[in-house]
C-alpha cells in the first residue's frame, strides 16, 4: 500500500485473481490478497474495514452478497499489467509481471462494474502455490477466519 504520488512501500504479499461463478450465470472477478506479515495485514484490515469491507458469513458468501466498499475503487490499467485498489488516499497496486489480467477476468469486471476483493490473513510458511486452490473453500468458516471481503467499484477506463 503506498501513499498518493510517486514511489511507495512494497508490502510483501501473495495475490491471486480468479473468476467466481454463481448459479452458472453470474461471473464475478475476484482479487485475493494475502500479506506476508501480520503487521501489514492489521494495517490493511483497518483501512479496508473503514472503507466498508467486512468479514463474510457463510450465508453471504454462498449467495454472493458482499458489502459495497464505496470508499474504494479499482483501476484496470490498459497496456499496463496491473490492478490498482485505491482506498483512503492510498494505492495498492498488484503487479501482474509480464502478463495482463486474463480476458475472462477483465470481461467479468467490465460486466459487473465491480471486483470482489478478499483480504486473507498471513499464513506461516506460505510458498508459491495458489493462495486457495479452490476459491469456493471460503464457504468453510475456518477459511474465512481473519478475512475481509467486499465489492469495489471499477473506475471508468
Amino acid at each position: 500500500m503506498s501513499p498518493p504520488g510517486p514511489g511507495g512501500t512494497a508490502v510483501p504479499s501473495r495475490w491471486q485473481i480468479d473468476v467466481l461463478v454463481y448459479e452458472d450465470t453470474s461471473s464475478y472477478p475476484v482479487l485475493l490478497l494475502q500479506p506476508g506479515r501480520p503487521a501489514d495485514h492489521r494495517r490493511l484490515f483497518g483501512m479496508l474495514t473503514e472503507a466498508g469491507l467486512a468479514a463474510p458469513t457463510a450465508w453471504e458468501w454462498e449467495r454472493g452478497l458482499w458489502p459495497l466498499a464505496a470508499g474504494c475503487r479499482v483501476e484496470l490499467s490498459e497496456g499496463s499489467p496491473a490492478v490498482t485498489v485505491c482506498v483512503s488516499g492510498h494505492r495498492l497496486t498488484v503487479g501482474l509481471q509480464l502478463t495482463e489480467p486474463s480476458l475472462p477476468w477483465v470481461c467479468a469486471a467490465d460486466q459487473q462494474r465491480q471486483v470482489l476483493f478478499v483480504l486473507i490473513p498471513p499464513r506461516p510458511g506460505a510458498s508459491a502455490e495458489l493462495i486457495i486452490d479452490d476459491v469456493g473453500q471460503l464457504g468453510v468458516s475456518a477459511q474465512r477466519r481473519g478475512c475481509l471481503a467486499g465489492t469495489i467499484p471499477v473506475a471508468a477506463r
